[in-house]
């Protein structure tokens, strides 16, 4: 099995190991929702007033950060754990399967990167710490304030409780958010790990290989990234997570003279394993017309089949600079071979 065929096959594990991590949550989730129910069934309707509706809420809001504190230790518990793990785990795979002793990370080193380091998100970067911190106050608001506006509409006791605790009510949005979180946080400590993996043996690794997921779930950004090569000698280059619940890892690029050890490597992929040079749009060339439509939509799926574009070539015109889709008219304007295929189609 070539290197980057076990480093694969450990990132599966990884964002498995992600969702472990979120339905860590549903205990405590389900304590959330317990009170709400005792508190709402327990508040007199008859005897309806601001000042004990505000008091209601002020107490259940109170109880409700007990447990969504207990989650956020647990969680930053695991994180710290699997910091302690991927510490070694990298350095020891990359170093034996090329035979050279590489120096791994410290906890302490792996750690103060995850929090130093912003996570890159769709809407700008947000702290580490803030992130983990930011799922209590959240989620307390939320269940907290659905009570509020359900008690201020009038509604039944009954009522309430279906639409903050019950199925498809208000707590199933703090489940699905605790679930987005860890698994974001946990690909950006491994990120981390890797990266610091990365820089204490630059003598070996000179860089690294974007590695996207590829199936019909990817986004545009991690779609156009896939297969990407950033040398560590040019500056701001990008790193997973790109979004959360991004799926998305790297490669190491390693120095001229270790290149054997990538021979014959492959990767996974929804239509079986490929080779591991593949590309996502050089992959979904292969895919039925069908899937393309799935991926890219009907238009941008006729494009890419039929415009006479290469699969690199619509890889660089679909989004910008930051990654971001583009429409459609605006991969026109910077190709003419797709305006003139569209006019040819309005025609």
């Amino acid at each position: 099995m070539p290197l980057n065929d076990e480093l694969l096959s450990h990132h599966i594990s990884t964002l498995k190991h992600g969702t472990a991590v979120g339905n860590a949550a549903k205990p405590y989730v389900e304590a959330m929702k317990a009170i709400v129910r005792k508190r709402v069934a327990g508040f007199d309707s008859e005897k309806r007033t601001a000042a004990r509706l505000e008091k209601l809420i002020e107490r259940l809001a109170k109880e409700l950060e007990k447990p969504a504190g207990e989650y956020r230790e647990e969680l930053r518990k695991a994180l710290r754990e699997f910091a302690r793990y991927e510490a070694t785990y990298q350095a020891t795979t990359i170093g034996g399967w090329i035979g050279v002793d590489m120096v791994a990370p410290t906890v302490a080193q792996v750690w103060a990167a995850a929090k130093f380091e912003p996570l890159k998100l769709e809407n700008g970067p947000i702290d580490f710490e803030r992130l983990i911190d930011k799922w209590g106050p959240d989620e307390v608001a939320r269940l907290s304030m659905g009570v509020k506006a359900g008690f201020t509409q009038g509604l039944p006791t009954k009522a309430i409780i279906k639409q903050v605790v019950d199925a498809g009510g208000l707590a199933d949005i703090s489940m699905r958010n605790a679930m987005t979180n860890a698994q974001t946080l946990v690909a950006h400590v491994a990120n981390e790990a890797r990266f610091e993996t990365y820089k204490e043996n630059d003598d070996v690794v000179i860089g690294y290989t974007w590695v996207s997921t590829l199936d019909s779930r990817t986004s545009d950004i991690c779609r156009s990234r896939d297969g990407q090569v950033y040398l560590f000698k040019n500056s701001n280059n990008p790193k997973p997570p790109a979004h959360y619940r991004c799926r998305s890892t790297t490669e190491p690029k390693l120095a001229p003279e270790f290149d054997i050890f990538d021979e014959g490597a492959t990767r996974a992929s929804a239509g079986g394993q490929v080779s591991a040079e593949m590309t996502y749009y050089e992959w979904m060339k292969t895919r039925p017309a069908e899937v393309q439509d799935v991926i890219l939509g009907k238009t941008k799926g006729l494009i890419f089949r039929n415009s006479g574009i290469s699969a690199e070539e619509f890889r660089k015109i679909s989004v910008d600079d930051l990654g971001q889709p583009l429409t459609i008219e605006e991969m026109a304007a910077k190709d003419k071979r797709i305006a003139e295929y569209l006019r040819g189609q309005n025609g």
